[in-house]
């Protein structure tokens, strides 16, 4: 594919999406555009499949698997979507098959590492204690969610995607995303409010 044919690719794409010009270039075969699309979206996608298996060495692998995945199907890829959209339903649907395989690995919970992420020395021991604390209600609240929910409310509440964009990678109609997540951040609420934490989750309402 010439530089021209690459041009006119990108052009196909949606306007918005700032990752078509790489991608085009990775669909002519230029590995060093996709090493760009890679390192731009492997963090982002790694913490979305963290939160559905909840072990990062399997969320590291999952992760590889996607990206190999990206590679295998990039010149299926026809830009009616954004780039990350896409490859984020590629994650849910390697996350997906981990999970139907590997059912008794799900809830392997890091407790060390999220902890660490957010213990920025800003805070005191005794909040980011409190805060650790509340981080492991609400993770253990997640852990009891059945699939549908996890994923729902991980888009959503993790990844910051609209209704329209969650749906579009769980392959579900809007309302459908809407009211799984208003089930999942109902069930956490309850679980939080048993523990005497029924505050830490009002910005979610």
């Amino acid at each position: 594919m010439t530089q021209r044919q690459a041009t006119a690719l990108a052009a196909s794409y949606r306007h918005d999406d700032p990752d078509s010009w790489d991608v085009a270039r990775a669909v002519a075969g230029d590995a060093a555009a996709f090493g760009e699309l890679v390192g731009r979206l492997e963090g982002r996608v790694f913490r979305f499949i963290l939160r559905q298996v909840s072990a990062a060495t399997a969320a590291e692998d999952l992760t590889q698997d996607t990206f190999l995945e990206v590679y295998r199907n990039l010149h299926r890829f026809r830009g009616a979507s954004k780039f990350s959209t896409w490859v984020m339903g590629i994650a849910l649907n390697i996350s997906r098959n981990y999970r139907t395989r590997a059912p008794e690995r799900r809830y392997n919970f890091q407790s060390d590492e999220v902890l660490e992420t957010f213990d920025d020395g800003a805070a005191s021991p005794r909040e980011n204690a409190a805060l650790g604390e509340s981080l492991l209600a609400v993770q253990r609240g997640i852990d009891q969610l059945n699939a549908e929910l996890r994923e729902s409310l991980a888009l959503i509440a993790l990844e910051g995607l609209t209704y329209e964009q969650a749906a579009e990678i769980a392959d579900v109609p809007v309302g459908t995303v809407k009211n799984r997540v208003f089930r999942a951040r109902k069930a956490l609420r309850e679980l939080l409010a048993r523990e005497g934490r029924d505050d830490f989750l009002d910005g979610g309402k």
